[in-house]
């Protein structure tokens, strides 16, 4: 009888050990006892433990007090919530040497991917090969527009010939994609769709005046940007609104600046004034079907109209921004702003409703949103305004999920790379956000960073504060 209680003993002791074993949590970072917040579903699930290994998630686990923890970083979560890190999917300057320091920005604000719509690709490779701490960059490299360009530095191509070959160009030499600008010929625009359809090359921009935003959409442009066409589209003034366009480019051309800014004013006026649902809900559905996204950007929209209050030259990040570009976006120093009419600033401080309006519809009609900035103009600050972005999509009627979700999986879903990234599961990168706040409930909490992890590693709020104190303009 003894031989058998002591064999039930031993027997228990080496379960016991076995399970002790067993139940240990391994990894480079763990974080405990945090609430997870599923950006697909709009679940909170609470009280997990995540463990980060090798710039992954290993594995998520109900969170226990008796279970072993072995690593060198114990992050205690109790209070916490953590989402995939975010993407700004409109930036510019990120591969500026000039401003390098808005690549803090952008991680210091949790915003670990970006789509930088022009900038140079040798510098973007070298970045992404230095140990800098900076955002994932996607990048087009040069912009390719027509003659009518307000942009130096563009490419414009004379022929389809030509359109071809810097297509051509751009991909050897590494581009993510190719945007297509404002002034494009029909012509051009279709040879360089075909051309990077043929080579599975994205395109994605402004829509060009010359072109109808339900052709570019089964053209195969994968997203549209600042709502450029689309507002037109979405009007019973489309007619009227092509022949406001050429009025304004032919005196804006001849140096007519007040003719120019009455046509340009109109066409606002046209845009607030006839929205028509009807059209609005035909050009969803063609975006719809070919799966176009687009990326409203509507916080330069608000802050671009609104640059001669007071308040933005007040700003307390504004100390991150060198003078001579916070000179730019001071509409009483340049040309030709500060010859704009009281009448153009009001009329397009109205553009933010309807752009609102218009987000609200494109989503609730299956369009897929991207959060987007256009950050480095009129007082849009890298990484800082994406959470204002957020906070202006939850105001046009998206849910706070959606919200997140135009700045999470829907970024993941345009790249391809859903199956990696844009969610907090096991077997996803570890790019994630910890949070001070519930988003689901404020979207706001999204700015309440209580640490980041980049690539598996831990950047605590110590570490966040230094990289905005170094990015300040000294």
């Amino acid at each position: 009888m003894r031989k058998i209680i002591s064999l039930i003993c031993v027997s228990s002791i080496f379960f016991s050990i076995t399970s002790c074993k067993e139940d240990a949590i391994t990894g480079e970072v763990i974080i405990t006892n945090v609430n997870v917040i599923d950006v697909v579903s709009g679940t909170n699930n609470s009280s997990q433990t995540i463990a980060i290994e090798s710039g992954k998630i290993n594995s998520i686990t109900s969170f226990s007090e008796t279970v072993k923890l072995n690593s060198e970083t114990i992050i205690d979560g109790k209070g916490k919530y953590v989402i995939p890190a975010l993407w700004d999917m409109h930036t510019h300057y990120t591969t500026s040497k000039v401003h390098r320091n808005f690549l803090s920005l952008f991680v210091a604000n949790g915003v670990l991917g970006v789509r930088d719509l022009w900038g140079s690709l040798e510098s973007r490779d070298s970045l992404m090969n230095s140990d800098a701490i900076a955002p994932k960059i996607y990048l087009s490299g040069a912009i390719i527009d027509g003659p009518f360009t307000l942009l130096q530095g563009t490419l414009q191509p004379k022929s389809t010939e030509d359109a071809i070959n810097m297509v051509d160009s751009l991909h050897q030499k590494g581009a993510d994609f190719i945007k297509v600008y404002d002034d494009l010929s029909e012509d051009i625009y279709n040879a360089i769709a075909n051309k990077c359809n043929e080579l599975k090359l994205p395109f994605l921009g402004h829509v060009p005046m010359a072109i109808k935003t339900e052709d570019a959409s089964k053209k195969g442009q994968k997203s549209m940007e600042h709502l450029n066409g689309i507002w037109q589209s979405c009007t019973s003034k489309e007619k009227e609104i092509d022949s406001l366009q050429l009025v304004f480019k032919n005196n804006f051309m001849t140096g007519n600046i007040p003719g120019a800014m009455m046509a340009f004013t109109t066409i606002n006026t046209f845009y607030n004034n006839f929205y028509d649902e009807k059209e609005a809900k035909e050009l969803a559905k063609v975006l719809g079907e070919n799966n176009t996204y687009v990326t409203p950007t509507l916080i330069v929209t608000s802050n671009h109209w609104r640059r001669k209050d007071g308040r933005f030259k007040k700003l307390s990040v504004n100390k991150y921004i060198p003078d001579n570009m916070l000179n730019q976006w001071d509409p009483e120093l340049n040309f030709p702003e500060k010859m704009f009419p009281q009448t153009t600033w009001e009329v397009g401080k109205q553009l933010l409703s309807t752009s609102m309006k218009i987000t609200k519809m494109l989503h609730s009609n299956g369009v897929p949103i991207l959060a987007g900035t256009d950050c480095g103009v009129s007082y849009v600050i890298p990484g800082f305004s994406l959470h204002d972005e957020l906070k202006l999509m939850v105001e046009a009627g998206l849910s706070e999920v959606e919200a997140l979700q135009t700045a999470t999986i829907n970024p993941a879903k345009y790249f391809g790379i859903s199956q990696s990234s844009g969610q907090i599961s096991t077997g996803m990168k570890a790019n994630i956000l910890l949070l001070d706040g519930n988003p689901l409930e404020d979207i706001s909490n999204t700015k309440k960073i209580y640490g980041v992890i980049r690539n598996g590693n831990y950047l605590n709020r110590t570490y966040l504060d230094n990289l905005l104190k170094e990015a300040e303009i000294k």
